[in-house]
């Protein structure tokens, strides 16, 4: 059911490539939700690949459709990228991955971002070397 809707909204807010990959790419992984101040995003994670798909909840996404429609697409009211980052970087501290950081985000279809991400934790600087020699 869930892909269902998915597709619909795809095909709805256009973008066949960016429509069969995430079909394809993200069937099976159940979708968590992850409350922000202007909306709740869903998200679809794929910890062994390093990457999630992160989309407007359904809502969200049937009004930024309309909104987009009624002004003939001459707007575009997809949030922007760095909302969907946000959302990605809140579900990764709240799954506990607190070292993780965003490396890519783009679009795939509107509004649905894949976003890559990283969690080898960071280099320490104090960390002793070992000696040459």
């Amino acid at each position: 059911m869930r892909l269902i809707i998915i597709a619909g909204l795809a095909s709805a807010l256009g973008g066949c490539g960016g429509m069969s990959y995430a079909m394809q790419e993200y069937q099976g992984v159940e979708a968590q939700h992850v409350a922000m101040p202007d909306d709740t995003y869903r998200v679809f994670d794929k910890p062994g690949a390093n990457k999630m798909m992160v989309t407007s909840s359904i809502g969200g996404a049937m009004a930024q459709g309309a909104g987009s429609g009624l002004l003939l697409n001459a707007i575009d009211n997809t949030p922007p990228k760095p909302v969907f980052e946000a959302a990605a970087l809140h579900y990764l501290r709240s799954t506990g991955r607190t070292d993780c950081r965003v490396v890519d985000a783009y679009l795939l279809v509107k509004p649905q971002f894949e976003v890559k991400y990283d969690c080898t934790p960071p280099l320490n600087a104090n960390a002793v070397r070992p000696r040459r020699g």
